[in-house]
């Protein structure tokens, strides 16, 4: 390779560090602007926390984020009762149900924990989140996530549920949650043949 092409993929690789460090970092600003401007209506009735595919051999870090999230807005007042919402959509596990179980082995009182378990994808994790909230009486409802998942579900939420808040977790959160404990718990009850 000529030094021409030496320098021009070093400084492409430069760009696109510059061009990752940037979005991620206005990412996270913005997920944190949504996050302040949500918290002002706390403490919600419920919160409904979108699933991901469980993997019994490795926790995927998202899956394992929004549990650790979802237990900081309980244990904090923020979140009066948590709705866990996905069905067996890439792996043989029903993800509300491995949620749910998750959060009883964390410490979260399973009164106040819920399973929605129809839901395919993020649009759904809302819509059949909401109904099943409604449906026993909470008015107040947030969802809590990532904030990746949060600029995905923005246009539904805006179109569909406006009154519903978002409460994402920073990103910069992301390495202690990677790096908190996590319990190994039996998921066989969420297991589903095909």
């Amino acid at each position: 390779m000529n030094s021409f092409w030496k320098k021009a993929s070093f400084y492409f690789m430069c760009l696109l560090v510059m061009a990752g460090s940037t979005s991620c970092g206005l990412l996270n600003h913005h997920a944190q602007a949504v996050y302040h401007e949500s918290i002002n209506k706390a403490p919600y009735d419920v919160v409904i926390v979108p699933g991901l595919p469980y993997d019994t051999g490795r926790i995927n870090p998202l899956f394992k984020a929004r549990m650790l999230w979802a237990k900081e807005l309980y244990e904090t007042g923020v979140a009066r009762h948590i709705i866990f919402s996905g069905s067996a959509v890439h792996s043989p596990y029903i993800e509300g149900v491995v949620m749910k179980i998750m959060a009883d082995s964390m410490g979260i009182p399973t009164r106040h924990t819920f399973i929605e378990d129809k839901a395919l994808h993020s649009n759904e994790n809302v819509a059949y989140g909401l109904a099943l909230a409604q449906s026993m009486g909470f008015k107040n409802v947030a969802v809590a996530t990532d904030p990746i998942q949060m600029m995905v579900l923005k246009k539904y939420t805006r179109a569909n549920s406006a009154h519903i808040s978002m409460l994402p977790f920073s990103i910069k959160s992301m390495a202690a949650y990677y790096k908190a404990p996590f319990p190994k718990v039996n998921a066989e009850d969420a297991f589903v043949e095909d």
